[in-house]
């Protein structure tokens, strides 16, 4: 008999205390949607007031602060610079990109004097500082404050493209666990710096979205847009193959004279079959284009991964890049063999997670994006302080319905998510970049 994909993959019904909640206007879902991400901003602009505060106040700098380090004052004396927000929102990779929209990319990789390559802004790629570049001009601001408000702009999008997502599969109290756990979560400060986070989101968050309303045609502008804002977009052609093979399957299940003589739809016509591949196809060009780019560049054909594996020589030493070993080499040598059993545990963990029948209302979508990035994640990063931030896209699983219905394990991940933010910003704004 045959069993439709969708079908397979549907989600559970909603008890009849949340059928309410989840049959409002998804206008007004939305808006209060935003309402949560305000409550959110007000509470990491605390956080980061704060944080720059206590900096100031014990004397101390704020690294990479490119503003007049001191001012004037009405007696005549000249005091150290309190930065305003703003210039707090232009640290570490702000600075990166503030560099980029100011002057571009280098036309040589600058190197050690043993010929090492050194950090450079290859690492960063170009969609948000030069669309922050753009508005600088129509509006006369500076980059700290412009890029500040694209990426709450963006955050907010992502956030309510997020809910979207997840509301679509599994109802209204999941999308809005998952969009709280985003907004509030150890490195939802980032959602109001002058980093490329907001965007990359919101664009993998519009792909995953069109991918799971088969408008694959569409998908292909967030998809190619994504891949020039931050590493990582090329996971989208994978999961589009494992969506393609499910599909295929499911359609092989149906009784093909039924199809035929039109009692029962094709489950998996041609066009789509073709829209698919050809939505991969771009995913992947486009994923692997910046690499090309930096080569063309610069002369140097590993321009783009010598400068990324740059990062790698304070805690590795210079390596050569080699798929699927940073987490290994990382764990073995800090941590020995106990290291390299963590990585496999939480390998396993992460497999038995999304491979348990309990998430399938989540959607073949979500669940092969989820994975494919968590792939890309294994194969190629090396895991360090910026881990919380890479692996953001991952937020549609906090949609587990499986979370949700345990109140217990709800409150515990919302307490562990809001009470690491105080920490990371701490820890990982003023005192290591994220």
């Amino acid at each position: 008999m045959y069993i439709p994909s969708e079908a397979v993959w549907a989600p559970r019904s909603e008890p009849e205390s949340r059928i309410e909640l989840s049959r409002r206007p998804l206008g007004r879902q939305l808006v209060a949607v935003a309402g949560l991400f305000a409550v959110s901003r007000i509470f990491s602009t605390v956080l980061l007031l704060i944080g720059t505060w206590l900096v100031v106040a014990r004397g101390g700098h704020i690294p990479w602060l490119t503003t007049t380090p001191t001012f004037w004052t009405h007696d005549g004396t000249w005091l150290p610079h309190i930065p305003t927000l703003a210039d707090v929102s232009d640290l570490w990779d702000g600075a990166r990109y503030q560099s980029i929209a100011q002057s571009g990319y280098p036309l040589h990789l600058p190197r050690t004097a043993s010929g090492a390559v050194i950090p450079n802004t290859w690492a960063f790629l170009p969609l948000f500082p030069y669309l922050v570049a753009a508005l600088q001009v129509v509006f006369g601001t500076g980059f700290a404050t412009t890029g500040s408000v694209v990426a709450l702009f963006f955050g907010v999008a992502a956030t309510m493209m997020l809910f979207v997502v997840v509301r679509d599969r599994v109802g209204y109290r999941p999308a809005w666990f998952a969009a709280t756990i985003f907004a509030f979560g150890p490195l939802a400060f980032l959602l109001q710096t002058a980093y490329a986070e907001s965007l990359f989101l919101f664009l993998m968050f519009a792909a995953l979205y069109l991918m799971q309303r088969r408008m694959y045609w569409w998908m292909m502008l967030p998809a190619g847009l994504a891949a020039f804002t931050r590493p990582g977009e090329i996971a989208l052609a994978l999961a589009l193959g494992i969506v393609f093979l499910v599909r295929w399957r499911d359609s092989r299940r149906a009784v093909p004279a039924a199809v035929l003589a039109g009692d029962r739809p094709d489950p998996f016509p041609l066009r789509e079959r073709v829209a698919m591949i050809c939505a991969a196809g771009v995913s992947a060009a486009t994923g692997a284009a910046w690499p090309v780019v930096a080569w063309l560049v610069t002369g140097t054909p590993n321009a783009y991964t010598a400068t990324e594996l740059s990062w790698r020589d304070g805690f590795l030493g210079h390596t050569d890049f080699r798929i699927f070993t940073a987490w290994f080499a990382l764990a073995g040598r800090y941590l020995g063999v106990g290291g390299v059993l963590i990585v496999v545990l939480t390998i396993g963990l992460f497999a038995l997670w999304v491979g348990r029948r309990g998430i399938r209302p989540l959607g073949v979508e979500i669940v092969a994006t989820v994975t494919s990035y968590a792939l890309y994640l294994l194969a190629v990063f090396m895991p360090q302080q910026s881990i919380f931030r890479v692996a953001m896209p991952l937020a549609p699983m906090m949609g587990d319905p499986r979370i949700v219905e345990r109140a217990w394990l709800r409150r515990l991940i919302l307490f562990v998510a809001v009470a690491s933010q105080p920490v990371c910003v701490a820890v990982l704004w003023f005192y290591a970049n994220p």
